[in-house]
């Protein structure tokens, strides 16, 4: 191929873009470290070690689910089910511990409002976020009402800066998800070509190779004197197909109609078919050339492999809009296969990628023919 592509492919969530499990824990545990403060003990609480040591556990159990809220999103796991059900606990834990420990504790709202931006659908996000909002006037209105208004303006701008950082999260994740695609039909695209310009070319010259050998093995039984020039001949037609491979691998190259025409003749000669061609005299758009180039060859060969045909006509009509090309033969066919093979196959992929169409079947007035019409609008 001219070009290589590697693509590593990982796994990719319903949202988000996982990334490695230890940096997601370290990264949703960092977060959590001001809420340590709340586990200094009230003057006067001294002498109840129950409640602080509920309060621990209560803490810790909001930082675990609050870590493994930001680690299922981080690592693309479990999806957003998983998470919404996670946030039962976080919103029982925001709503009872302030209310029973105090004000102090309402530092849990914006963690809530965090992990509620995250953890829903991307649909759900704003109404979940006015409600955790909600929620927050509700409860610091309750346990401090003179400072409300600061624990409900952090809450929702927490929750609005979360939900901005998951978007962009999610477009980067959806962006390298598109590259990859990408760079997938790059590869596909890729393939096809230079299959395509095997067949194409390496048949062509193949079926000549094989002409040419078995002349000159008859000459040799014979006792004929022109063995040497055959093999020569056949030394030529190997050095064509090495620098067909190459321009194969080199990428594309312009097919000029003549060219190809001029080149099948002597193998169609050897073969006992007589070639004509007619052209009209109109300068073509490179695609096009190239593409009919294709047509004559792949056709031409298939009349020498398959037609038992005398003569072969390959004919060219250009209006303003199109060209149409027919190569028609006049053989019975008896050994031309009942589907279409990969040069038939590839010719219709070549011609149908310009907007044309192809057509392969019996003749109107006996034999076969294959008709390509492309449109010249467009083209380069």
């Amino acid at each position: 191929m001219s070009r290589a592509f590697a693509v590593r492919v990982g796994g990719v969530g319903a949202v988000g873009e996982a990334v490695g499990s230890k940096a997601a824990l370290v990264g949703a545990a960092v977060g959590l470290l001001p809420l340590l403060g709340l586990l200094t003990p009230p003057s006067g609480a001294a002498d109840r070690p129950g409640r602080l040591l509920a309060a621990a556990a209560a803490l810790a159990l909001f930082g675990a689910v609050q870590v493994a809220v930001g680690w299922s999103y981080r690592t693309a796991r479990f999806g957003a089910g998983f998470r919404s059900w996670l946030l039962l606990p976080l919103v029982a834990a925001a709503l009872v511990l302030p209310l029973w420990l105090g004000r102090e504790w309402t530092l849990l709202l914006p963690y809530l409002a965090s992990s509620v931006a995250v953890a829903v659908p991307p649909r759900l996000c704003v109404p979940a976020l006015a409600g955790t909002v909600g929620l927050a006037y509700a409860v610091a209105g309750r346990v401090d009402p003179a400072g409300s208004v600061p624990t409900v303006v952090l809450t929702a701008g927490v929750g609005l800066a979360m939900a901005t950082y998951r978007r962009i999260l999610d477009l980067n994740a959806e962006l390298r998800r598109t590259r990859r695609e990408l760079a997938r039909s790059a590869v596909a695209e890729e393939r096809l070509r230079f299959a395509r310009d095997a067949h194409d070319m390496l048949g062509h010259s193949l079926l000549r190779l094989i002409l040419h050998t078995e002349v000159t093995r008859r000459l040799y039984r014979a006792g004929e004197t022109d063995v040497e020039a055959e093999l020569r001949k056949i030394e030529d037609l190997g050095r064509q197909a090495l620098e067909r491979v190459r321009e194969a691998v080199g990428g594309y190259r312009r097919l000029h109609m003549s060219t190809v025409v001029e080149e099948a003749r002597p193998t169609l000669a050897d073969a006992g078919v007589t070639l004509a061609f007619d052209a009209e005299a109109a300068e073509l758009p490179e695609e096009v050339e190239t593409v009919l180039g294709w047509v004559v060859r792949e056709s031409l060969s298939n009349v020498v492999k398959h037609a038992g045909a005398d003569r072969c006509t390959v004919t060219l009509r250009v209006t303003d809009r199109r060209a149409v090309l027919d190569v028609s033969d006049d053989g019975p066919g008896r050994g031309r296969p009942t589907r279409a093979g990969n040069g038939l196959t590839g010719l219709t992929e070549r011609v149908t990628a310009l907007g044309g169409r192809l057509h392969a079947g019996a003749a109107p007035g006996g034999g076969f023919r294959v008709r390509a019409t492309v449109p010249l609008e467009g083209a380069r």
